[in-house]
């Protein structure tokens, strides 16, 4: 939703006692200057998840974003941990919009539209994202540079995992999201025709081994602070289609590097797949160092995450009745499950 409004002069609603904000008390928690007008971008997901962008057009032409939201995820340790996070990606040289805390340098709680909420303000872009722009030249291997020279600092100043985080929960979930996925497939095979009971079965219980066998060694990984959602509506561009930064920090966090860098490629069949995770691997070892167990725990980790893949089990849900169609699915999924793939190649080990 999408809305735009006129605006004489207003006084900040803490000022005459309000117990209820409006837009423009918002951006009035963080700025003095006058607001001509502002639009308001809705980007809920759902009754437990309000988020609202309000990017305000000031009385000097200069624009200010406020973002304010009711969920699990968004809290004053969280906007903190975003907001040191797109300071150390603009210190590799990447462009990040700045978070500013309020006039009382605070992230202030406020009622807002009924909902016990959270603000923060953010430094308006002068740069479009990828969706936004007519002209963009190829980034993903520049998004996979930054990646690893984001591992290579192994950042740890949060103690907050990202929204792709393996075993560790993200604020609000009940499970992380590649078990949620193998939850998933196992539920829907149950109703599939007996005689693929073995193989289903037999699919879920590697899956098991191969989750019981990483979580062994997972945590003795190198972990950084990363981004963690680097989609077409987060990719910053110039005028020529360059890429130059990134923002939106909502699922920034703690992560493994190789976890997170499987987790951003999900294109294509298996083995197109398989093709960039190597490239993208390749592209990694040229700025951040890939050891002994990283080596090891690379193919657990591909086997825990991909086959199962959410969109691996819609494939299979979409295939219906049709017997040769889940046939292949399940044989595709197996043949993830036990496929060689030369980490230590790309890794340049």
């Amino acid at each position: 939703m999408e809305r735009r409004k006129a605006l004489g002069k207003q006084v900040p609603f803490w000022e005459y006692g309000m117990k209820e904000c409006n837009e423009t008390d918002l951006i009035h928690l963080f700025v003095k200057e006058p607001v001509e007008q502002y639009e308001i971008i809705d980007s809920s997901q759902g009754e437990e998840d309000f988020r609202e962008t309000i990017i305000a057009t000031l009385e000097s032409g200069n624009k200010l974003v406020v973002k304010v939201s009711s969920n699990a995820f968004t809290t004053s340790e969280s906007i903190k941990v975003w907001q040191r996070c797109a300071e150390e990606y603009r210190c590799l040289g990447y462009y990040c919009p700045q978070i500013y805390p309020s006039l009382m340098q605070e992230f202030p709680a406020v009622d807002y539209k009924g909902l016990h909420c959270i603000a923060y303000a953010e430094e308006f872009s002068p740069y479009q994202s990828v969706h936004q722009s007519s002209v963009v030249k190829p980034f993903r291997d520049e998004l996979y540079a930054m990646t690893a020279r984001v591992a290579a600092k192994r950042f740890d100043y949060a103690s907050i995992p990202s929204g792709y985080c393996l075993f560790d929960l993200f604020p609000g979930e009940q499970m992380d999201e590649v078990t949620e996925n193998a939850v998933a497939f196992l539920e829907y095979c149950k109703s599939l025709p007996p005689q693929l009971e073995e193989q289903w079965k037999r699919i879920y219980a590697r899956w098991e081994t191969n989750r019981r066998e990483l979580k062994e060694i997972y945590y003795q990984l190198p972990f950084s602070v990363f981004q963690a959602d680097f989609n077409d509506t987060n990719v910053l561009v110039d005028d020529e289609g360059n890429f130059v930064g990134i923002y939106d920090f909502n699922l920034a966090g703690r992560d493994e590097i190789l976890n997170y860098l499987l987790r951003e490629i999900y294109d294509g069949t298996f083995e197109e797949e398989r093709q960039e995770i190597l490239h993208a691997v390749k592209i990694a070892s040229q700025y951040s160092f890939f050891s002994d167990l990283e080596i090891k725990a690379a193919p657990l980790i591909y086997r825990c995450v991909k086959p199962l893949w959410y969109s691996r089990v819609h494939e299979l849900k979409n295939a219906g009745g049709d017997l040769t169609r889940i046939k292949v699915c399940l044989n595709e999924m197996e043949h993830a499950q036990t496929c060689e793939i030369d980490f230590k190649k790309a890794m340049h080990r």
